[in-house]
Formats: structure tokens, sequence, C-alpha cells
């Protein structure tokens, strides 16, 4: 294979470029545009001032699609924490019904008899009487 070498013009025969020159040229297309202006233009449909007066709309459509994206990317985080707010509250009820259904088993009667057994504490065997205070006062 051969070495890639940049060939150097004697000074003498190198052109001279000024800033002038440069700045009268007019840029040439690219490949690329040269492409895509044959793309647009398979139909004979689009020409550049066509392509200028629909400017505007290409623009409104963008910020459309812009837009949807935004709110689907949205959407579902609003999902994603809809369904972690579920599965807090499924597990906070679960809690609950075990913490309720433990409270009333410790509240039943055999069960304090049985707590407070260990403190000498018996429970008790007469029924409860209605204290029934009278008062000679008269109400006004």
């Amino acid at each position: 294979m051969s070495k890639n070498t940049i060939r150097e013009l004697p000074e003498e025969k190198a052109p001279e470029l000024s800033t002038e020159q440069d700045a009268e040229k007019p840029k040439r297309p690219t490949r690329k545009s040269k492409r895509l202006k044959r793309f647009l233009n398979v139909f004979g449909v689009f020409d550049r001032h066509q392509v200028v007066k629909l400017m505007p709309f290409i623009l409104f459509v963008t910020v459309l699609i812009l837009f949807y994206i935004a709110n689907s990317y949205y959407a579902e985080r609003l999902i994603r924490d809809i369904n972690k707010t579920k599965n807090d509250l499924k597990e906070r009820r679960a809690e609950f019904i075990s913490t309720s259904s433990e409270l009333m088993f410790r509240t039943k009667q055999s069960e304090v008899t049985k707590t407070i057994a260990p403190m000498d504490l018996k429970e008790s065997v007469e029924p409860q009487k209605k204290v029934v205070i009278v008062s000679n006062q008269k109400k006004k």
C-alpha cells in the first residue's frame, strides 16, 4: 500500500487567497443537502419556496410532537406513583388488620386474667353494683 502524504505546493505557485475573495464566493451545497433536496422533491411537490412557506406549520407540528412526548412521560410517572401508593395502602391496611386483631385477642377476659396472674391480682367473682346518690337539695 502507498503511504498517505500531503503535497505541498512551492510558495511561488501557491494561490494567495484573501478574505475578500472568500467572502465573495458563494457557498456550494453539500452532498447531504443535495440528497435532502432530492428526497423532498421526489414528486416535484416541494420546492424551496414552499418549504419556507410551510415552516410555521412544521414548527407547530414539532411543538405538538414535543408536548405529546412530554405528556406520555408525565402519564407514565403518574401511573408509577399511583401503583406505589396502592401498594403502600395495601401494606398499611394489612398492618392495621393484624394490629387490631392482636388488640382484640389481648383484651379478652381470659387473656387479661393470664396477664395479671403473676401480679397476684384475681378476677372479681361478684357482679357489679350500681351506685346511686340521692341528694336532698331541690333543683331550681
